[in-house]
């Protein structure tokens, strides 16, 4: 079973040192193995998707050269999980 965006985030690893040198802090839209845009706003990164593709799984993700890792103190300790 394949992880849904699996292979946009795969396009964004081989992408990613190149995109964070011209654009880091900005938002880009990946659709498959397509690059569709450089973006201010995710937003706007989210009308383009929609724009051009319709209502299908896109990535949208802030350009970082070094990602930040989110935790979430209730699903740490157990109190809550992410599984609906």
């Amino acid at each position: 079973m394949h992880m849904a965006l699996e292979k946009e985030q795969q396009f964004y690893e081989q992408v990613k040192d190149e995109l964070s040198q011209c654009h880091e802090g900005k938002f880009v839209l990946i659709i498959g193995d397509r690059q569709l845009g450089i973006f201010d706003r995710p937003e706007d990164a989210y009308r383009r998707g929609i724009e051009t593709s319709g209502n299908v799984p896109m990535l949208i993700k802030r350009i970082e050269k070094e990602e930040r890792v989110e935790l979430i103190p209730a699903m740490v300790l157990g109190l809550i999980n992410a599984h609906a």
